[in-house]
This record gives structure tokens, sequence and C-alpha cells, in this order.
């Protein structure tokens, strides 16, 4: 006579037999199912590869680049030399400007020599993505479409749409001033769309529409407007000719880019805008080719 006992449970047989003719029993030994097997196996593989993804979250490696770039003794920096006064061609054909000067304090304080590298501004990122430059500073937009694939610096300048008017006018000191003024814009632009949204929440504003930024401002000299909406590129380069902002109504923030697994290159980037800000050099940089002093 046999009598046996089958339990299945999670993936595990366990099988007791007893025999009467020997008054004895035994049990077999417990064995896992091959579809348990593979079951465990995956799951410990799941463990594994969790555990080194959040490894690399917290603790992420770095791509070498700033090594190689003091063993190469260059900073290969990509920038578009036709976005004055960041980047721009002198009568001698050399790359001059804000981004210039930047990537060259950068380099020095690397210990290495810059290598401008002059590319569309369309291919900037791809040039960088496919390491034919270290680094991008070239008028760069923060875009937050871009953070998976590189590395934004800390910010150097804010490209946003500014109100600005003359310093003698002594009657239009904040946004709300311009109410009863006419404010110049250039026809299309983002400072158009911002100028509307003033014309719409403050009394009688006149808008002028003019073809170019550069013109909005000239409307400012000529006494045919009273305030001006313009990029702070455009603004700040005519701060000689004695202009002032009124405010910022918009953020457009500058910075340079490495690639994403470039930390150790991010981190020495942002030491040296670190410096130039604390040390007043930025402002000086900023100063010459933006202000023209």
């Amino acid at each position: 006579m046999r009598l046996e006992v089958r339990v299945k449970s999670a993936g595990f047989r366990v099988r007791v037999g007893m025999h009467a003719t020997h008054n004895t029993r035994h049990a077999s030994l417990i064995t896992p199912h091959p579809s348990g097997l593979k079951c465990l196996i995956l799951a410990v593989g799941l463990i594994l590869l969790l555990g080194v993804s959040f490894w690399l979250v917290l603790f992420p490696t770095d791509d070498g680049t700033l090594a190689e770039i003091q063993r190469r003794g260059t900073l290969r920096v990509g920038l578009d030399a036709s976005f004055p006064p960041f980047e721009t061609l002198d009568a001698d054909g050399q790359i001059v400007g804000l981004d210039v000067d930047i990537a060259k304090a950068i380099a020095a304080d690397l210990g290495v020599e810059p290598k401008l590298v002059n590319i569309g501004f369309d291919g900037l990122y791809d040039a960088l993505l496919a390491r034919k430059v270290d680094i991008v500073i070239s008028g760069l937009p923060y875009d937050p479409r871009w953070t998976e694939d590189v590395a934004y610096t800390r910010n150097y300048f804010n490209a946003g749409q500014i109100l600005v008017t003359l310093a003698s006018e002594s009657k239009i000191n904040a946004v709300e001033d311009v109410a009863g003024h006419t404010v110049a814009v250039e026809w299309g632009s983002q400072a158009d769309m911002e100028a509307r949204r003033l014309e719409q929440t403050l009394a009688s504003v006149t808008l002028l529409r003019r073809s170019t930024a550069d013109e909005a401002i000239e409307a400012l000299y000529s006494g045919e407007a009273d305030a001006a909406v313009v990029d702070a590129v455009s603004g700040t380069s005519a701060f000689p000719r004695g202009l002032k902002i009124v405010a910022y109504l918009t953020d457009e923030w500058y910075a340079a880019a490495v690639h994403i697994e470039s930390r150790e290159l991010l981190e020495a980037v942002n030491q040296s805008l670190v410096r130039l800000e604390e040390s007043g050099e930025m402002a000086k940089m900023q100063a010459r080719w933006l202000h023209g002093q």
C-alpha cells in the first residue's frame, strides 16, 4: 500500500511518501521547479540592475573629458561667430567677443589653451555630443529639452526682454509708470508680445512698432517714444548712449554646456564662472562687450 501526498507552492514541489509494508516513512528532498528557478534568477537580476542604476544616480561616473583636456593641453570651445557682441569676426578674421573672453578665462583656470571651433548654431549640440568640442559657449539659452544629453553650467547673462528708457527720464522708474506713455517695440517680436501685455494691463499705453530693435531704441532718442521693450542684448549695447533698464519683463538665461557625462569638467567650469563673478572680471567683460566701456 502506498500513500503519496504532493504539495505545490511558489514553484517548489514537496513529496511525502509512506509504504505500509515496511512501516517506514520518507520525504524526498525539496527541489526547485524549473519555472520557479527562472523567476528567482530574473528577480535577482532585476535587483542587481536596480542597485546599479541607483548607484549611478547617487554616484555618477565621469567620462574623463577634463583629464583628456589637461593631457591634450587645449579646451575645444564650440561657438557660432555670427552673434555680436558675444562672438563675431574682427577685421583680421579673428573670433572675438564676450564668450571668447569667458572661454579664455576658463581655459586659463584649467591650465590649458582655448581652441575656438566656429560652427553654425544649429550644429553646436551635435558637435558636443559627437565629442568634436568639449564645451559650447555661444550665447546659448538654457533649454530644458536638452537636459538629458547635456549639462548646463551656471548662468552668466540674462538675455530676456527689458523695458528701457533714457537715463535722463525721471518719470518712468517702474513698469506701471509707462501708463499714459508711448512704448516702442520691434514688430512681431517677443518684445512686441510683452508690450501688448503692458497695453492690456496698463491704461493708455500706445505702442509704436518699428522694423528692428535698434529702430525701436532710436525712437527713444528721437523723442517719438518714452520707453521701449527690447531684448537685453540690444538694450545693454545702447547703454553708452544713455539708456537705463526700468525692469526685466522676461528671463532668458545664457549658460555654457558640456556633455552630460563630463561631470568633472562641469564642476571646474562652474568654479571658474563663480571666480569671474566674485572677482568682478565678469562685470568688466560685460562692460567692455555689452556696454562699450
